[in-house]
């Protein structure tokens, strides 16, 4: 099964999560496709087809004169290619695995996101049976809280350095919501509303009833939409950078051919360039996740779905192919996580790859993936499958 980053944005966010719950109806692979297509993808929700499943990111410091601005500004073109200031830092040589605790009586657990430093994991669990009910994890330094959230199909998609995490809820009519303090809040906006990020200073990003990319400046606040090109788009934001720049996508309404996006944080507007992809171009591109320079995301081209990889600062774009699902997460040095078609978690920069250890089983395409990648490179987050068994969820501590 090719649970590639496109599938999970493809069903909807409750049917997927639904399918999910349900697990003694399904086999072993079948809980695994439908959990990862539920739980990973930080939400885009714009049609390619558009529906949604786990998303993330906040805005931190735009003004909202200069997004006013942006609203009648053309999409800046990416500037042109240059060198790196610093040689590149190389990949680490090992990366030893190990799991991460888990409730009692669950029928499958999965990382979703895990913030920046590295601290703070969130994930979600499945108890199984007919019941509505997803709990979200907490793994605070691998320690695990298990919290309860109001409502049905709950789905956290992120979390930040002070253990804010914030996720959507509902069957129909999503409904967005923060983690804070032991307690859960609605985020305000009329449903559907999906909170896809947040950063480190509470601002949450995402997409709002009309299908237009959102920021949130507080939990009490309505959703601001963000600029967007001239005339009638949708669209999502997915992932906030430390200096404020948000990304995400955009789409012109009906097209259904998506673009990767950057809102800077002087407001202009840059539509990021697409990638080629065995000699061809690519169609559409999405962008979910920012670290400093480094945008990552996918790509689409006649070939397939291919995660992807932006420099800001370079205007460089590289795809790459030997990832089969990966572009949720990126470091400081530009180095991606995700797996291979052989069910092996892989860690790839623009020059080299390192082939993650597994818990002794990488006979399906979803046996090892790596989700999530720390600021600093040094701990990857995501899901192991030993013996054949349903995954669990890791961490890999590179050195």
């Amino acid at each position: 099964m090719n649970d590639r980053v496109e599938e999970r944005l493809g069903g909807t966010l409750e049917r997927r999560a639904g399918a999910v719950a349900a697990g003694p109806r399904f086999s072993a692979e079948d809980i695994v496709h439908a959990g990862r297509s539920a739980a990973r993808r930080r939400t885009l929700r714009i049609r390619i087809s558009v529906a949604a499943t786990a998303g993330l990111t906040a805005l931190a410091v735009v003004a909202v004169p200069a997004m006013t601005d942006a609203l009648r500004r053309r999409a800046e073109p990416a500037p042109a290619t240059s060198t790196s200031r610093t040689p590149p830092r190389s990949l680490p040589t090992s990366c030893p695995v190990e799991r991460l605790p888990v409730p009692p009586h669950s029928v499958m657990d999965m990382v979703i996101n895990m913030d920046p430093t590295g601290r703070y994991i969130v994930g979600r669990t499945n108890p199984g049976g007919k019941v509505g009910r997803l709990d979200m994890l907490i793994w605070d330094n691998g320690h695990l809280q298990v919290v309860r959230v109001p409502g049905d199909q709950q789905l956290p998609t992120d979390i930040n350095a002070r253990g804010v995490a914030v996720g959507v809820s509902g069957d129909i009519g999503q409904q967005a919501w923060m983690y804070r303090d032991g307690t859960v809040t609605n985020l305000p906006g009329m449903r559907p509303t999906v909170a896809n990020a947040i950063n480190d200073e509470g601002v949450v990003v995402g997409w709002d009833t009309r299908r237009r990319p959102v920021v949130w400046r507080s939990p009490s606040e309505q959703p601001v939409a963000l600029p967007t090109p001239s005339g009638v788009w949708e669209g999502e934001a997915t992932d906030i950078a430390a200096d404020g720049t948000i990304v995400g996508m955009l789409d012109k309404q009906g097209a259904n051919m998506p673009r990767a996006y950057a809102w800077l944080p002087n407001g202009a507007l840059r539509q990021l360039p697409l990638p080629v992809i065995a000699g061809e171009r690519a169609v559409s591109s999405r962008a979910m996740a920012i670290v400093g320079d480094w945008v990552a995301g996918m790509a689409d081209s006649p070939r397939g779905d291919t995660p992807t990889l932006w420099n800001l600062r370079t205007g460089e774009v590289r795809a790459f192919p030997e990832l089969s699902i990966g572009g949720r997460s990126v470091s400081a040095d530009g180095w991606l996580v995700g797996n291979q078609e052989e069910g092996r978690a892989l860690l790839a920069s623009l020059q080299d790859e390192l082939t993650l250890p597994d818990l002794d089983n990488h006979k399906s395409s979803l046996a090892n993936i790596a989700v999530a990648i720390s600021q600093d490179g040094r701990l990857i987050a995501g899901d192991g499958s030993a013996g054949g068994k349903l995954p669990v969820p890791v961490v890999w501590r590179c050195r």
